[in-house]
């Protein structure tokens, strides 16, 4: 499958709340974000980092073409944020089910891992899993993250940057 990587712009607010809720109702058990909540927030906290073009958060979108008339369909997402000590944290990971194990996912970690490094100078990428998401956590492995800690419900991994 064939999509383009890119930062969200205002433009895409509406399909990002769109397919951000869709993973928290899907996937209530693989978030940290309750879907009823987030539904009735009049905006987003994310959606807040996108509208104003946030330089602390980039929220990455992957996208499917669908023919000249047609425009593009946001398939896929995640969130990189500055933390502090040149860390930034990988959040809101997520792949529409008919689109995963097509290659989405490691396109949005590849460009994640890039704009962790160029646009955020960070020497290392970050994310929580919980231990009971044994498929996120095996595709994290294999894209070179490794266990680093542990939180009383989450598994904290990192990637080092070159």
């Amino acid at each position: 499958m064939e999509v383009t990587i890119r930062a969200l712009t205002p433009a895409d607010i509406p399909a990002y709340r769109d397919i951000r809720l869709e993973s928290l109702r899907l996937h209530p058990d693989c978030f940290g974000a309750n879907y009823e909540e987030q539904r009735q927030q009049p905006t987003m906290h994310f959606e807040r980092c996108i509208a104003s073009q946030s330089p602390q958060h980039t929220m990455l979108g992957a996208f499917e073409g669908l023919g000249a008339f047609e425009g593009e369909q946001l398939v896929g997402l995640c969130g990189v944020s500055e933390l502090e000590n040149r860390t930034v944290l990988l959040t809101q990971m997520y792949v529409k089910s008919r689109c995963q194990g097509t290659g989405v996912g490691v396109a949005l970690i590849d460009a994640a891992r890039h704009t962790a490094a160029e646009k955020h100078q960070a020497c290392v990428l970050q994310l929580d899993v919980y231990p009971h998401n044994l498929a996120a956590k095996h595709r994290y492995e294999k894209a070179g993250f490794q266990v680093t800690g542990q939180t009383a419900d989450e598994l904290i991994m990192t990637l080092r940057l070159p």
